[in-house]
């Protein structure tokens, strides 16, 4: 399974990956704040740039290939996925010849990473409409989330929400299938009673971590 994006050209540490993960999970917004600005400067880059190298992979190349939006969007934390929305959207610059030059190509870049998909092919909006957190689902889908992108078990983000039995996941899978016209029923997989749960959370569960709903981490050896 390959992802829709690669880890960005930014040098962070394994240690700087990791605590950005972590304040990821535990919803440690001021800690991103401060972090990210300061690894840019370290590493003369854009803010984006390190929320686009984050990416959780470890030095044998093993890991839940999942970005930092993946755990706030499980988590159901707006606050965050607004945050790191923003830092990756590009920044107003001068007008471009016929739409090109490098405000296309960060718009692009960064719609990549909205899409980006763990080693279970979940994007961030797959966990999100699976844990029924609509307005996290609207944000995802206003910056760029493609609802037609299929994890490994077939299921893009509506048939992931239709399975769940999750609080705001069937409200999830109504508004993806009204709002997106590029939704077509079936085309991320048949409704036939006879699935398998999600390859992407661990047994199709939904677990408390730290009094929170989240996705099990999908990393070897992570509780």
């Amino acid at each position: 399974m390959s992802s829709l994006t690669t880890a960005a050209p930014a040098r962070l540490t394994s240690d700087d990956i990791d605590d950005l993960i972590y304040a990821c999970r535990t919803d440690d917004l001021e800690y991103l704040k401060s972090a990210i600005p300061k690894h840019a400067d370290q590493l003369e880059c854009t803010a984006a740039d390190i929320i686009k190298s984050a990416i959780d992979v470890d030095e044998e190349g093993l890991g839940s290939r999942a970005c930092l939006l993946h755990y706030p969007a499980a988590n159901g934390k707006l606050g965050m996925i607004e945050y790191l929305l923003e830092t990756l959207a590009p920044q107003p610059a001068e007008p471009q010849v016929n739409g090109g030059g490098a405000g296309a190509q960060s718009r692009s870049q960064s719609m990549l990473l909205v899409n980006h998909q763990n080693v279970s092919g979940n994007t961030p909006l797959h966990w999100a409409a699976l844990n029924g957190h609509i307005e996290i689902v609207k944000a995802l889908v206003k910056a760029g989330a493609d609802p037609t992108v299929v994890n490994e078990a077939g299921r893009d983000a509506v048939v992931e929400a239709e399975y769940s039995s999750q609080a705001g996941a069937e409200e999830c899978a109504t508004w993806l299938l009204r709002e997106c016209e590029a939704l077509e029923r079936g085309a991320g997989g048949v409704l036939d009673g006879e699935g398998e749960p999600s390859a992407g959370v661990e047994g199709g569960e939904v677990v408390q971590e730290d009094g929170e709903e989240k996705a099990r981490d999908e990393r070897a050896g992570k509780p």
